[in-house]
């Protein structure tokens, strides 16, 4: 750079470009944030806000390199302020770090409109889909990234000039599975995983009453016990109910263990099996017996299994369930609700392992290794550091064509493919020209949105929480049919909000909802400053197999979409995502439909 020539002179002078003077927003300090924000203070910016929520775990060393091991469990924007102004940079370089959720209230509007740019380097379609919206409101451009693999991509989103970050139909990858499967036929691994992460660690270490057998299909025996009922629950109740699956005053966490193990892979199959009609044309599970895996419980070790990439035989799962459950309760002096499932905590994964494939076992599935188990459970989507570094670059190089002319008209869409790709597959980088905003877009264009809904069992809860929070991301969401106000969210003092939940118990059909099909409501979010319409729409014959969450969002936007692009640093730019902020699957009591008598565009180039 020279004695006398500072790096934002530098870049100045290749770019065309006053760096030093730019304020800039970026949002997200994981894989992409910790390469972008190294690029930013190497490239002369002096101006940066940086907003975070995460905190590190182990996981993220291996490609995160702003990290180190001593800095478990910090916050990710803070260690990455403190590590990036560690290294050569321009005097005068500023990074404030905001260890947040970039939804609360204070990144409103307002604080948007300080910045000339905003850098997403998100993991999450939900927080995506909000910063998109403020950034739109505020007139502020937005560079949007995301990586997955070996896959990548970056486009740059100005309001009116270039489509937003939803002009484009976004599938999650959060996944759904319907309680009854989970509950009593599972036929896949990540049905047990998701019955042993979501139902049994929760009902032994988190307190939460749950029945680990669907009773609602048909010839269930009623549990004598939440579960937990005796072997001779399936035969005419005989026995004294099981005590609930705590562990009990002078009860030693080898004998909790044993009592779990009897309850969930013994006597609730046997309480499946009564259930004969889901067994005629499925393989009927068969129970457990804890005495022949584990003969000599008093002198079983309890030490954690070392071979990751192992699958446990039946009887070392046996032996890893056990010892999962003494180790806690033991060593560690847990109580009940004392432990929320972590995936880099041995116990917690020792157990969802060793149960996930005591369950398979039982019902003919083949069992899964450890760091299987740890990567579905903990919803790790393969991340490499190199793909993180290109994008981020890219984010810069797209920035400065931005900033330079302040118009979009030199900036594109940019891929990283995993195979040589464009006209003659010489290159790994492709990019396209920028798309116009869609007219379709319920965001940025006028679109509105169709719900379909079963009227006669919709409440308002489903549609505020499950569509336009769930689905359609809005945050702080007010209802309006015409004139009459049927919902208000935002800033109410507690009197206020206890009557507008109350309001979501109602079914829609009926006061103070009062909807029938073809009902259209106006919907505004003032955090989000937008607004749409929402056109209800009644269908009887919703699937709940292929619609576990009880409703279908249609329109244009909402399409199947093709494959495209990249999913974000384990989120989704193009088609595929990843919302990570949550689990990766959710289970859904999908109630069985009432009974009812009634019945080319524009080619796109992507990767």
């Amino acid at each position: 750079l020279g004695a006398k020539m500072s790096r934002a002179s530098h870049s100045q002078s290749v770019s065309g470009c006053d760096v030093a003077s730019t304020k800039v927003l970026m949002v997200g300090a994981g894989g992409i944030g910790c390469e972008l924000v190294k690029n930013l203070v190497l490239c002369g910016f002096r101006d940066i806000e940086a907003i975070d929520l995460d905190t590190i775990d182990y996981s993220n060393l291996n490609r995160q390199f702003l990290f180190r091991a001593v800095h478990v469990n910090r916050p990710k924007v803070v260690v990455a302020r403190e590590t990036v102004l560690g290294f050569p940079h321009d005097e005068g370089t500023q990074i404030e770090a905001h260890h947040g959720n970039v939804k609360s209230a204070q990144f409103d509007l307002y604080y948007f409109k300080r910045f000339s740019i905003v850098l997403n380097a998100l993991d999450n379609i939900d927080a995506r889909r909000h910063v998109n919206r403020v950034c739109l409101a505020a007139g502020i451009p937005l560079i949007e990234s995301g990586t997955e693999g070996y896959l990548g991509q970056v486009t740059v989103i100005k309001k009116g000039e270039s489509e937003c970050y939803e002009c484009q139909p976004k599938s999650e990858n959060k996944k759904t599975y319907p309680i009854c499967t989970v509950r009593n036929h599972p036929d896949k691994p990540v049905h047990c995983i998701a019955w042993a992460k979501e139902l049994l660690f929760k009902k032994v270490f988190s307190g939460e009453e749950t029945d680990l057998v669907d009773n609602s299909e048909e010839g269930a025996p009623a549990a004598a016990d939440e579960g937990t009922a005796p072997a001779a629950a399936a035969t005419a109740g005989e026995g004294a109910p099981a005590p609930k699956l705590e562990l009990q005053p002078g009860e030693g966490a080898r004998e909790f263990a044993a009592r779990i193990f009897e309850a969930v892979f013994a006597a609730d199959v046997r309480r499946l099996l009564a259930m004969s009609t889901l067994w005629k044309e499925r393989r009927p599970p068969e129970p457990l017996s804890f005495a022949e895996l584990v003969p000599d419980l008093a002198g079983l070790p309890v030490a954690s299994p070392e071979d990751d990439q192992a699958v446990w035989s039946v009887a070392e799962n046996a032996a890893a369930f056990v010892g999962a459950v003494v180790r806690a309760f033991e060593a560690r002096g847990l109580k009940a609700g004392q432990l929320a499932f972590d995936k880099d905590d041995c116990e917690c994964l020792d157990f969802v392992t060793a149960a996930a494939n005591l369950r398979s076992c039982i019902f003919g599935i083949p069992p899964q290794s450890r760091f299987v188990v740890k990567e579905i459970a903990g919803n790790i989507i393969p991340a490499i550091a190199t793909t993180n570094a290109i994008i981020a670059g890219y984010i810069v190089i797209e920035a400065l064509k931005l900033l330079r002319t302040g118009s979009v008209k030199e900036c594109s869409s940019a891929f990283l493919c995993r195979a040589l790709s464009g006209k003659r597959k010489d290159r790994l980088i492709v990019t396209s020209r920028l798309q116009e905003p869609s007219p379709e877009c319920f965001v940025c264009g006028t679109a509105s949105v169709t719900v379909e809904l079963d009227m006669r069992s919709a409440t308002g809860e489903l549609l505020v929480r499950g569509v336009l929070g769930k689905k359609l991301s809005f945050h702080e969401p007010n209802l309006h049919a015409g004139e009459r106000g049927l919902y208000e969210c935002g800033d109410l003092d507690d009197d206020e909000k206890a009557h507008e939940e109350a309001k979501l118990l109602k079914l829609l059909s009926e006061p103070p909802f009062s909807l029938k099909h073809g009902s259209i409501l106006d919907i505004d979010d003032q955090s989000q400053s937008l607004n749409c319409q929402l056109i209800i729409s009644h269908n009887e014959h919703i699937n709940p197999e292929a619609h576990p969450l009880g409703f279908v969002v249609t329109g244009s936007l909402f399409a199947k979409p093709t494959p495209a692009a990249a999913a974000g640093d384990s989120g989704a730019v193009g088609a595929s995502g990843a919302d990570l902020d949550d689990d990766d699957f959710e289970i859904i009591a999908a109630p069985p439909p009432a009974a009812s008598d009634g019945p080319a565009g524009k080619k796109r180039r992507t990767q």
